[in-house]
């Protein structure tokens, strides 16, 4: 049998992976890859046909990571003036087959291709193999999947649970609920971890007098066109001491939901943070709160100890997730 061609692809707000792989006769290295800024083009179909011509392949089947929810189609982007529509694709690739995931269901299935290199372990423990897999993911958002095992491969399972009401679990994070209830009317855990959330522990620490702000730190902060990159960089460096209590805060928190989303799952497999924050705080994810975080579940605490938990570092973790659900498709993997 011959070896398909498949293309796959990671669209973001602002990048988008595309690359070719023949998972048969080349695993999961690109036959040929290369990056885009998504706004230079006004559809998706175009974008992936700029990538074929120049690539001078024509896939078998085309399976795409987008950013919201694929429950009706054609797809309405977050964060992208696109109405990603599988139909359009097809015509604009000579009628390939097209498969769209949701970025997270993408990412879940990339844990199944990533390597050592590709992870920094949090919870050393025995993987199943065929145990259930959860993925969490602060950036922008919070994104939270996984894959469950159905006998002879894995599937992807949708999510929303970024959004699902946030829990305090002590007088702090309760003091942090009722301030953020008091701006939004409802709390989600997106509103605690994400970048914005990031930016809002920071304000709180700060309103409700916990931590001091110094002077110097407010007027730089003021002037940053990225508030939660300059918090975290700002408590690597040890200038700030608030922003120091707010990603020791943040990382806690993290490790709460993600202890949470693994009793959901019971993940066995594996419970992989993801995201773009992960990778640039993964020093304090070691070492700070966040198993202490996970593991506070009172009796299931020690259940979660046999969870092997780590952090994705590749960033292409979802181009590698949509050629591997389109390699399963063709029978390929």
């Amino acid at each position: 049998m011959d070896d398909p061609v498949i293309l796959a692809g990671d669209v973001g707000g602002t990048k988008t992976y595309l690359a070719l792989f023949q998972p048969r006769s080349q695993g999961y290295t690109p036959v040929c890859e290369a990056r885009y800024t998504t706004a230079d083009y006004p559809s998706l179909g175009a974008l992936l046909a700029d990538f074929v011509a120049a690539a001078g392949r024509q896939p078998a089947r085309v399976a795409v990571g987008v950013p919201g929810p694929v429950r009706q189609l054609p797809v309405r982007a977050v964060n992208l003036p696109w109405l990603i529509d599988p139909d359009e694709i097809s015509g604009a690739l000579r009628q390939v087959r097209v498969t769209l995931l949701n970025d997270l269901e993408a990412t879940s299935y990339g844990t199944q291709v990533l390597g050592d290199a590709d992870l920094a372990e949090l919870n050393p423990a025995p993987v199943d193999g065929e145990g259930n897999v959860a993925v969490i993911a602060a950036g922008t958002g919070l994104g939270e999947g996984g894959l469950c095992w159905t006998g002879s491969r894995y599937t992807a399972v949708a999510s929303e649970g970024g959004h699902s009401s946030f829990s305090p679990v002590d007088d702090e994070s309760a003091a942090l609920w009722q301030y953020l209830l008091q701006r939004h009317g409802h709390v989600s855990f997106e509103r605690v971890l994400s970048g914005p959330g990031l930016v809002s522990m920071y304000e709180f620490l700060r309103d409700t007098g916990r931590v001091q702000e110094p002077a110097a730190a407010a007027a730089e902060l003021a002037q940053a066109s990225d508030r939660a990159g300059a918090i975290s960089l700002a408590a690597a460096t040890g200038a700030n001491p608030l922003a120091t209590a707010t990603l020791d805060l943040f990382v806690y928190l993290y490790g709460v939901e993600a202890g949470n989303l693994a009793l959901k799952l019971m993940c066995t497999g594996g419970l992989y943070v993801g995201g773009g924050i992960a990778p640039k705080i993964v020093d304090r994810l070691r070492h700070g709160r966040f198993m202490e975080g996970f593991l506070n579940k009172g009796r299931m605490g020690e259940p979660l100890r046999a969870i092997p938990v780590k952090v994705i570092l590749n960033d292409k973790a979802g181009l590698l997730g949509a050629a591997y659900r389109a390699a399963q498709l063709e029978g390929a993997a």
